[in-house]
């Protein structure tokens, strides 16, 4: 070894390090081959990469799943996992220990699993979170491997569309903090004892809409929930039981903070003891059930209680005395929907927490006290369909800054405020309908810019509608300032209101032509106003739902760009303008087939509704009516349609209930197939060039007592409630033309053929329609006899059958329709005595009976006894003997007598003496027959 420089201490002391390194370096280098692994694995974690067999677990599971969730899982390519959307790895360990596969609820209608969830991610032995929410598994049951992620701590399956059971496997994630099996509403879990309690460190339990109807263990299974829950959502479970019977009391749900028990079948009253040790509880839900009676005294030591949900069941009692049973600090207060009575209590700005105060829709009457405009915490007041009275001034807004929604709405208020008056608050929702709030236009909502919700209907406003308001109210979302008489101009367009998705602005004043809507928009309402000109051919929404524009003076011609542009409507109501020429083909069910179906839908496949009354319409029945499966209402009626009603009608219309044709120029037959419409309770064909027979298969399905109305009806009168008054039909019945709305139209039956060229008798199976209310057939052509049968019409209220042939007598069956209340058969050739028994002893005007000359009897001014040749046409003996022989031997007697009289008086003496004694005993034989006959006359007259 060469040295440079240095003494040999140096010398000696570099010798020696030198030993050292050289032991020391293959030490170290073992060391690096021993924990080179766990090095470059932590190097890997730093990188954020994941293990390959996790990775190839997730891509397992990835071929699972529909491409169409394409959105959440694009991100899932390359090697690194740990980066991919929705997979969050440790970064201790690179284990993936998250998985987040929640759908955007917007997506969840076409997102979905196209097979079973794969058993692979059970691979993922780490996981302690699993989120696979608001995707679609199109009714597949829960896997049962679900139960063997022992790591997991949060595990949220809800809005998934699982159905069947729920594995009892679930019971072994003992680790669970979280359990969210919420909305799938097919899901259900009988047996809950099996698993539930075994979640001994469960903090949050979800099982909403899961349906527990089966599960005759809930009870128990709730009293053995651990004490470490929170949270308890039991909403809309079929969950059936008094709230006494709830183990709340004796059980270990201590803890709660927050309860979810709305809309069930709990019934009967709130017991006083039954949340007597629940002092953490935060939170109480139990709207929408069936509760009763005063809310229990105990409610006020829940100190911490801040929202309580009692809304939708039937509490009753004062007002003031339920407020004063609850704890002062309650933040939040739904009571809606109940049967509370009495008025406010002035200490309510006492309640100076409260943020949220809903009582609508009870029996609260008196005034709303002042006080109410001290509650600075108040953000929610809703008071609306109460029987409140007196006046809303500027007072009760005084401190009120963070109010945000105000519905006062159906109530008897008067607002009186300053017209310079500037609120302290900025309202995002207000209604003010059914409160007196005109003449003038209201000038505070100038001030109110943040506005999404505005109603002011039937509010007495008699203004111009200001200048200001369409800029004021840019953001608004719903709209409703119906039942005024608000005039004014309506824009050219309404496309700035970019967020709005429903107008009302029904029987006004306003002017001027059908704006261009916002694209949004899914409910225009500008029926009964001044609106003029043609339709547009560019109405600006592709998702327009409701258009009613009726009683309006829109005319020209219906144009063809409406068809392609209105594929989501369900209502399309026109009637009463002065529209004219033929209805746009638009796609009919030929020319369809011919195109491609990913771009074209048949225009009206979603249409329940359409009216085009009252216009001046013209051609054949319209073609694309045909494509309108679902409808429900039909109205052609007083225009000029013309030609042969087409027999599609009673099998491409499936679901129609109303039918309404009347006045137009139809002819040919009725088609035998409407017979086929088996929901159809309202034909109205009346006043066409229909001919033909009546046929015998007239028998409806619908008319009958035998159908379920009531079934057959829910759609069509849970959409008519959201029309209002202005969705209606009309009925020529009881001598007059009525207008019948929502739930009248509903319950109303009615076969109408009057009017037209009808041949032929009226079948007697016409006599099994008994659930109709009103038939009327007058002014055809039918002949023969009213048919018996007609007496099995137990609903019916009016019948007319009057300007026909019609003969023969009026059938006494008619005297068994109670309900009949108006009744016409006047000009026919009906013959016979009047049957005044039963109901048709009410009907006393004669009128009803005019033009049938060979009827008789009361009411008419015809005597029966008048209308005959001979008395003894009319009247015979008990014992059978015809009164004609008699007044035949009474005249030959007189004529005999007449003459042997005068000759023996003239000739003989002794015949004269002779003919004396015959004529004493033919005297006294006489006199004893008359006598006898006499007497037996007038018995019969006393029995007849």
């Amino acid at each position: 070894m060469f040295v440079w420089g240095g003494n040999n201490k140096t010398m000696a002391k570099l010798t020696s390090s030198t030993t050292h390194g050289v032991l020391v370096l293959p030490l170290c280098l073992l060391l690096l081959y021993i924990f080179s692994p766990a090095l470059s694995l932590e190097t890997t974690k730093l990188r954020g990469s994941c293990l390959a067999s996790e990775r190839d677990a997730l891509l397992t599971f990835k071929e699972g799943i529909n491409t169409l969730h394409g959105s959440l899982l694009s991100s899932w390519e390359g090697q690194d996992c740990c980066r991919w959307r929705g997979v969050l790895c440790s970064n201790k360990t690179g284990h993936v220990v998250k998985l987040d596969l929640r759908v955007d609820p917007d997506e969840f209608s076409w997102a979905s699993m196209s097979s079973d969830i794969s058993p692979s991610i059970l691979a993922l032995e780490h996981l302690n979170y699993l989120n696979l929410s608001f995707n679609n598994f199109r009714g597949r049951q829960i896997p049962k491997f679900m139960g063997s992620f022992k790591n997991l701590k949060y595990l949220n399956l809800s809005h998934a569309g699982f159905r069947g059971s729920v594995p009892p496997q679930l019971g072994n994630l003992t680790k669970l903090l979280h359990l969210d099996l919420g909305r799938n509403y097919y899901l259900q879990s009988v047996d809950l004892v099996a698993w539930l309690p075994r979640l001994s460190s469960l903090k949050h339990l979800d099982m909403r809409e899961v349906n527990l109807s089966a599960a005759v263990d809930w009870v128990q299974a709730l009293s053995m929930l651990p004490a470490s829950l929170r949270v308890l959502h039991l909403s809309d479970c079929n969950l059936n039981a008094t709230l006494s019977a709830l183990p709340l009391y004796s059980s270990n749900l201590t803890s709660l903070v927050t309860l979810y028990l709305y809309d069930n079948y709990f019934h009967g009253p709130i017991p006083n003891w039954l949340l007597g040790n629940m002092t953490s509880l935060e939170e109480l839900w139990l709207g929408g059930n069936d509760l009763v009676g005063m809310m229990p005294e105990t409610m006020k030591n829940i100190h911490k209680l801040k929202v309580l949900d009692l809304g939708w069941n039937q509490i009753n009692g004062d007002i003031a005395e339920l407020m004063e049973r609850l704890p002062h600090k309650i933040q939040s207060l739904y009571l809606w929907g109940n049967n509370l009575n009495g008025s406010l209590p002035n200490w309510i700005d006492n309640m100076t927490s409260l943020s949220t105060l809903d009582l609508s829709y009870n029996s609260l009457t008196g005034y709303i006290p002042s006080g109410i405009g001290k509650l600075t915490n108040l953000s929610y007041l809703e008071l609306s369909s109460n029987q409140l009275v007196g006046m809303i001034l500027e007072d009760h807004f005084t401190s009120l800054t963070r109010l945000e929604m105000l519905d006062l709405s159906n109530n008897s208020l008067t607002m009186e405020v300053h017209p310079n008056w500037i609120p302290p608050f900025r309202l995002k929702g207000v209604d003010l309908s059914y409160c007196n709030l005109g003449p003038h236009f209201p000038a505070w909502i100038q001030s109110q810019t943040n506005i999404t919700l505005l109603g002011m209907s039937n509010a007495g406003i008699t203004d111009k509608l200001p200048d200001w308001f369409w800029n004021v109210i840019s953001q608004v979302e719903s709209l409703d300032l119906s039942l005024n008489l608000i005039s004014g101009a309506v824009p050219k367009t309404l496309e700035f209101l970019s967020a709005a998705y429903s107008i009302i602005l029904n029987s006004n004043q306003l002017k001027g032509r059908l704006p261009k809507l916002p694209m949004g928009l899914w409910y225009l309402d500008l029926s009964r106003n001044y609106i003029s000109g043609p339709l547009p051919l560019n109405l600006g929404t592709v998702d327009l739902r409701y258009l009613l524009l009726s009683t309006n003076l829109i005319n020209g011609t219906i144009p063809s760009s409406l068809c392609n542009q209105l594929q989501s409507l369900k209502i399309l109501d026109l009637s009463n303008n002065q529209l004219s020429g033929q209805l746009p083909e638009c796609w009919t069910s030929s020319n369809l087939s011919k195109a491609d179906p990913r771009d074209l839908r048949p225009t009206g496949s979603n249409l329940d509704f359409i009216s085009f009354r009252n216009n001046s319409l013209s051609g054949k029945f319209p073609l694309f009516i045909e494509s309108c499966q679902q409808l429900l209402f039909l109205d052609l009626s007083y225009n000029n349609f013309s030609g042969n009603l087409p027999a599609w009608i009673g099998t491409r219309l499936p679901n129609l209930v109303f039918l309404l044709l009347k006045s137009n120029m139809f002819s040919g037959y009725i088609p035998i197939k409407l017979s086929k419409l088996d929901r159809l309770q309202v034909l109205d064909l009346a006043h066409n060039n229909l001919s033909g027979t009546i046929a015998p298969s007239v028998n409806f399905n619908a008319m009958t007592l035998s159908f379920n109305l009531h079934t057959s009806l829910a759609s069509i009168v849970e959409d008519l409630d959201d029309y209002d008054d202005f969705v209606s039909f009309l009925v020529d019945t009881k001598g007059q033309i009525l207008e019948y709305h929502n739930d009248e139209m509903a319950f109303t039956l009615s076969l109408d053929l009057s009017g037209n060229n009808l041949t032929g008798e009226i079948p007697k199976e016409i006599g099994a329609l008994a659930g109709l209310t009103n038939l009327n057939l007058s002014a055809n052509r039918l002949t023969g006899y009213i048919p018996d049968s007609i007496g099995g019409l137990q609903s019916l209220e009016s019948l007319d059958l009057s300007n026909n042939e019609l003969f023969g007598e009026i059938p006494s069956t008619l005297s068994a329709l109670t309900f009949l209340s108006y009744l016409n058969l006047s000009y026919n050739n009906l013959s016979g005595r009047i049957p005044l028994e039963g109901q048709l002893e009410t009907f006393e005007d004669p009128t009803i009976y005019i033009g049938n000359k060979n009827l008789c009897g009361p009411p008419t001014s015809k005597n029966c006894l008048e209308n005959q040749t001979t008395t003894s046409d009319l009247l015979e003996y008990e014992d059978g003997y015809d009164m004609s022989s008699f007044y035949l031997s009474m005249g030959l007697g007189y004529a005999v007598g007449f003459w042997v009289i005068f000759g023996t008086l003239l000739f003989n003496r002794t015949w004269r003496t002779t003919y004396f004694l015959f004529i004493d005993n033919m005297c006294d034989r006489i006199y004893v027959f008359v006598v006898l006959k006499w007497g037996r006359f007038k018995a019969s007259i006393r029995k007849k």
